[in-house]
């Protein structure tokens, strides 16, 4: 099935000038449904957002499925991005043949969802499974949220966090991050390979917050796999610290909960997107 995907990301328009852009492209009058993966809550049912952390802030009032029938004269299906990036995981890629599965995104924040018994959970209010970014993980010092609590795991392992925690290292003058364009996941790798204590100091903290996030998530979901997606997961050993921490400290009397880096990172979302078309 032929859909038009648009993947807004956390921090940035992935399709720029949605419009403009989509009718350009070859295939579009052969398309069936425009599916839009936004990165907060949505309400599935009707097709609304209802809420977006620190971004995206007219969305909320804007009538998406008005707006793919008028410029497109396509049905519309709104999820959450990391619900989508679960759906094509699940689906096409590390969970395949699995019967439940939760996913551990890593972008600019941390994305995350649930699935069971063969498919994703949603729940009354658009919320199963979504906002494992935003469970607390640290109650002494705790840093502040975007999302305006404290010692959320995002707060300590999203993008966004990444300057903050790199700047208040006592060595960051002599590290390889002072002078980095940019404080992200791709300079953190680079300055781990070259032996950077800094590097090494900052994810080894963002490392211990997410092994917490993944046994959160496999303690509230129970799921057969988790799978690991995003900037971080890239990085070497962070797939089998996971693993070792799931090993140890979540109850397993059923066995052990299988961490899997995702298949398909960069095309998850669409995969997503199109096996949901698929299955209404």
């Amino acid at each position: 099935m032929n859909i038009l995907g648009i993947d807004l990301g956390g921090s940035r328009v992935k399709l720029a000038a949605i419009e403009a852009q989509a009718k350009g492209m070859a295939g579009i009058a052969e398309c069936q449904g425009v599916g839009f993966a936004y990165p907060g809550l949505v309400d599935m049912e009707n097709q609304r957002v209802l809420c977006i952390n620190d971004k995206y802030a007219d969305a909320a009032e804007t009538d998406f499925s008005r707006w793919a029938r008028e410029r497109f004269g396509l049905k519309l299906l709104l999820i959450n991005d990391a619900a989508a990036a679960l759906c094509g995981e699940m689906t096409y890629g590390a969970g395949r043949g699995a019967d439940s599965g939760a996913l551990l995104m890593v972008g600019t924040g941390i994305g995350t969802a649930a699935w069971a018994r063969g498919r994703l959970l949603t729940g009354k209010h658009g919320a199963i499974g979504i906002l494992g970014g935003h469970i607390a993980i640290a109650h002494e010092q705790p840093r502040k949220c975007t999302c305006g609590n404290v010692g959320c795991l995002e707060a300590y392992a999203g993008t966004w966090a990444l300057p903050g925690l790199s700047r208040e290292h006592p060595g960051f003058a002599q590290s390889v991050l002072r002078s980095a364009e940019t404080i992200d996941y791709r300079a953190l790798a680079a300055g781990l390979e070259a032996g950077d204590t800094v590097c090494r100091d900052v994810f080894d903290g963002v490392c211990r917050a997410l092994c917490t996030g993944a046994a959160n998530l496999v303690h509230a979901y129970d799921p057969e796999v988790l799978v690991l997606s995003g900037g971080a997961s890239r990085i070497e050993g962070l797939r089998t610290a996971i693993q070792a921490h799931l090993d140890q400290y979540c109850w397993s009397s059923w066995g052990h909960v299988r961490a899997a880096a995702a298949e398909n990172p960069e095309a998850s979302v669409a995969l997503g997107l199109s096996s949901l078309f698929e299955q209404k």
